[in-house]
């Protein structure tokens, strides 16, 4: 039986005074020879995520014996302050440098300032159980309700999805973000904030993040025995969005006089109940499928 070999490389450093741990993992191609792909992931605090798309090299060198160059830099401010970095990971081969990954968007820090974005509305954790969390908001006037919901994947391994409710509708942000955790999910909190985008009507745009946290744990013999007298904690962002749309007795008129506002059908909605659609697993359209949707369909029906 042959076995798959996986080659790790670790590389440590500090982001501020946020220790970080960078895993760089070189797998063999099982169809070609001598090609190889690399993947990137960090673990801050107890928490190791995937960084970057993997890339995949030829290499006529041996993969036991590899050379990075791994780093952070600030590219400009930020607020929270000294949170954001770009990352470069290079490979090294005698005089050549290869750039394997990138990221300029590397948010994370100790017990970053968040009161300094003044415009920004925080959600409070109103509700916790084993595997989901439920922070409610105010966005745009609209009361929002964000739920985090927790799946095992595996031993350590977690599936992370976050949603919304408001008035009754919700709708998935995002949802299968592995997570490796050295820890159990109820150490896991979450920072959720909104800020106010410039919008017509007003209060309808915002911009919507999602941060990670969970306590830090100091290495250092000296300050293990030192106790103090408050917590600190390792934010690393997880998900943004710069659109958010949402917002509560929003004034459509401000758009203008020009404005064209439909009015409700009489006779809507309207109910109807057919027979078993030929293809059940299509969604209900008004209109027929088109002539390649429908070419497509009995190819997989065919099979």
């Amino acid at each position: 039986m042959e076995f798959q070999e996986t080659i790790t490389y670790t590389y440590n450093l500090q982001a501020g005074s946020a220790p970080l741990q960078f895993f760089i993992t070189v797998d063999a191609e099982a169809d070609r020879q001598n090609y190889y792909v690399f993947s990137l992931s960090m673990k801050a605090g107890h928490v190791e995520r995937t960084l970057c798309e993997t890339i995949t090299m030829r290499l006529s060198i041996d993969p036991r014996q590899l050379d990075f160059s791994l780093f952070i830099f600030p590219p400009r401010t930020s607020l929270p302050a000294a949170c954001l970095y770009n990352l470069r990971v290079w490979l090294k081969t005698g005089d050549i440098d290869h750039r394997l990954f990138a990221d300029n968007d590397l948010w994370i820090g100790r017990d970053p300032d968040f009161r300094a974005i003044g415009d920004a509305s925080f959600a409070i954790l109103r509700n916790a159980t084993q595997d989901m969390l439920i922070y409610q908001a105010v966005v745009g006037r609209a009361h929002v309700s964000f739920i985090l919901r927790w799946q095992l994947v595996e031993v350590g391994l977690y599936s992370l999805s976050l949603d919304y409710e408001a008035g009754g509708v919700g709708r998935m942000l995002f949802d299968n973000y592995e997570l490796r955790l050295d820890c159990e999910p109820q150490t896991v909190s979450f920072m959720i904030y909104s800020i106010p985008i410039s919008s017509t009507p007003a209060g309808a745009s915002h911009r919507l993040r999602c941060w990670l946290r969970t306590p830090y744990v100091s290495h250092s013999p000296v300050s293990s025995v030192i106790s103090h007298p408050t917590e600190s904690y390792i934010y690393q962002r997880l998900w943004k969005c710069d659109d958010f749309k949402l917002g509560a007795k929003l004034n459509f008129e401000a758009l203008g006089s020009k404005l064209a506002m439909g009015v409700p059908d009489p006779d809507s909605p309207r109910i109807e109940r057919d027979p078993a659609l030929l293809y059940p697993s299509r969604r209900r359209s008004r209109l027929p499928p088109r002539s390649d949707e429908i070419s497509s369909l009995r190819l997989v029906n065919d099979r």
